[in-house]
């Protein structure tokens, strides 16, 4: 589906004339407005059920005190292995420093492999192995990559079709909870809860129902 097709579907939802997420005649909302929440509500979901993933491999130093630079469309970590050089690939947890001090009080400065990253309380795109490598080493990292932002000028989205109605009716709640004449919070909840049953639903088919 083009991201014309499912702007116009939202206009059909809020009694806009259809032309593809063009214009918005009752000026309720701007068209900027809606391809915000739009984008917005797309991130939030590959965020939510990680169905798209994106794989790397990162060759880091000991050097750098575990302190690794994260890609520039990284939204969340999936998961991380760190694999020494000719040595045994380790799956890692994701912790806090706090976690992290209370299993290894000296993890800052005593270095060691890895068990586990932290991607919260770091700066912004960057990832601390926890303990800080002893050797030289490569990150395999699966994270959540930031799609292409929606424009509207008719574009194929990047969200398998199945999933779209979340992202339509996540858009919708944020609309119809703008404060104005048309603010609707029954209709803004049942579109909310839409986008929940989307993100379960996506889950469960990721997952698998055991």
């Amino acid at each position: 589906m083009t991201d014309q097709a499912l702007l116009q579907e939202i206009q059909y939802a809020l009694l806009e004339p259809p032309d593809g997420g063009q214009s918005w005649p009752s000026e309720v909302w701007t068209r900027a407005e809606v391809l915000g929440n739009l984008n917005n509500n797309l991130w939030g979901w590959l965020r939510d059920t990680h169905a798209l993933l994106t794989r790397v491999e990162q060759a880091e130093l000991a050097a750098s005190l575990g302190v690794v630079t994260l890609p520039s469309d990284w939204m969340a970590t999936a998961a991380c292995v760190w694999r020494p050089a000719g040595g045994v690939r380790t799956p890692l947890g994701p912790v806090d420093r706090f976690e992290g001090d209370l299993a290894l009080p000296s993890w800052e400065a005593t270095a060691g492999s890895p068990l586990g990253y932290d991607d919260f309380e770091a700066s912004t795109l960057t990832l601390q192995l926890i303990p800080r490598p002893d050797a030289n080493g490569t990150l395999e990292l699966l994270y959540v990559a930031r799609p292409t932002e929606v424009t509207g000028a008719g574009a194929t989205l990047a969200v398998p079709e199945e999933f779209l109605s979340g992202i339509k009716y996540g858009t919708l709640g944020m609309l119809l909870r703008k404060v104005g004449r048309l603010t609707d919070p029954t209709r803004a909840q049942y579109a909310e809860q839409r986008y929940d049953l989307t993100v379960l639903l996506t889950k469960i088919l990721l997952g698998g129902f055991a």
